[in-house]
């Protein structure tokens, strides 16, 4: 017998309605992968080579649009959940794709973290001490690693391996900007990709002792924005030190030259995008 109780019927079109809605979005993800599929297929031709399966900068740019799109009740901390678990599930559909990470009683917890950032399903690798993450980067058992950033973790010194040839910090988390819990660097073997919105990092050893005071003044004179000094470490007598730029700098840019001439030794270590802050778009 046909309902007919008009506040029934009513219920009954919304929930059809939802699952057309649930239906377009099952179609489009399937559309999605297809699509990447066509993008590592062109990129292999192009390039000759597997392409690199983590792209940071590429998935934090994704991520920094959709949420300047939003529009209506929609939370934006979803949206990064969504998104980041079908970016990784996708990465994961064009080859093997794992992570190491560091884990101990005597460092600040990341695995967690890990965990959130890249979704169940990812594998990720413990390891013991950051040599034993960064062999797992050589072997290829680990495409991706995740270490303590430096500012938690300041007994750490593996920031000190740092080197435009290997290895590069590629990202920040939480990316989200949010989290209360000590922050963590996604660290590869392979370049760093702007997001359109980063830091630069790199790995500063003044050829004699240096005050940080006079660090600064020879970043100045150099025109390159410092927005700070995150980890220092001294052997033989002088430190070395980790720094964050303004911007990323790359490899090659005529104005670490002149850090050179001021008697700095230094190195690009990669960077990372700008947190996202999930700040309600319009200022809702």
């Amino acid at each position: 017998m046909p309902d007919t109780n008009p506040e029934n019927r009513t219920l009954a079109d919304l929930r059809r309605r939802l699952d057309s809605i649930d239906d377009r979005i099952l179609d489009l993800l399937a559309e999605r992968a297809r699509a990447m599929d066509e993008v590592r297929a062109a990129k292999q031709a192009a390039d000759g080579a597997a392409p690199k399966l983590a792209r940071p900068g590429r998935e934090q740019s994704i991520l920094r649009r959709l949420i300047g799109r939003i529009k209506g009740p929609l939370p934006p901390a979803l949206v990064v959940r969504i998104w980041r678990d079908v970016m990784t599930s996708f990465t994961r559909l064009q080859g093997p794709f794992a992570v190491a990470v560091l884990k101990g009683d005597d460092v600040p917890p990341v695995m967690a973290m890990a965990r959130q950032h890249y979704g169940q399903s990812t594998p990720l690798l413990a390891a013991t001490s950051p040599g034993q993450v960064f062999a797992r980067l050589s072997d290829g058992r680990a495409q991706l690693a995740l270490l303590p950033s430096p500012e938690d973790a300041p007994e750490l010194d593996w920031w000190r391996n740092l080197d435009p040839s290997g290895l590069q910090v590629l990202a920040r988390l939480p990316v989200d900007g949010t989290g209360k819990e000590p922050g963590a660097l996604v660290v590869g073997r392979q370049a760093f990709e702007e997001s359109g919105e980063d830091r630069g990092l790199l790995v500063v050893a003044p050829a004699e002792d240096t005050s940080r005071a006079k660090l600064a003044r020879a970043f100045a004179a150099a025109g390159i924005g410092l927005a700070g000094i995150i980890a220092e470490t001294e052997r033989g007598g002088r430190s070395t030190f980790l720094v964050v730029l303004d911007a990323y700098v790359p490899p090659g840019d005529a104005r670490l030259a002149a850090l050179a001439d001021a008697g700095l030794n230094v190195r690009v270590a990669g960077g990372y995008a700008v947190p996202l802050g999930l700040a309600a778009p319009n200022g809702a």
